[in-house]
C-alpha cells in the first residue's frame, strides 16, 4: 500500500487520502478539520471564561468558571483526538 492511501473507518479497505466517501462501502470519512474547530472553540471558551471569571461578580462569574472548564475540556480533548488519529495512522 502506497503512502498516499489510508484505510476506511468502516470496511478497512485502502482508499485515497483525499476521499471523503469510501468507494467500497459509501461510508463518510471523518474530517481532520473537525479536530481543529474543536480545539479553536475550546481555546476561545477557555480565554473568554478566564476573562469572565476574573472580571465579573455573581452569576456571570459562575458562567466564567463553567466556560473555563468546558473550554479546557474541549481544547485538551480535541488535541488528544488529533494525537490518537496520528498514532493510528502511523500504526497501519
Amino acid at each position: 500500500m502506497s503512502s498516499d492511501r489510508l484505510r476506511c473507518v468502516e470496511c478497512r479497505e485502502p482508499i485515497p487520502v483525499d476521499a471523503r466517501i469510501c468507494p467500497h462501502c459509501r461510508a463518510i470519512q471523518p474530517s481532520p478539520l473537525l479536530d481543529v474547530v474543536v480545539v479553536v472553540a475550546g481555546v476561545f471558551a477557555l480565554l473568554f471564561g478566564v476573562v469572565l471569571a476574573v472580571m465579573t461578580v455573581g452569576a456571570s462569574r459562575l458562567l466564567g468558571f463553567l466556560l473555563l472548564v468546558v473550554g479546557f475540556g474541549l481544547a485538551v480533548g480535541g488535541y488528544t483526538r488529533y494525537l490518537d488519529r496520528q498514532a493510528a495512522s502511523r500504526a497501519r
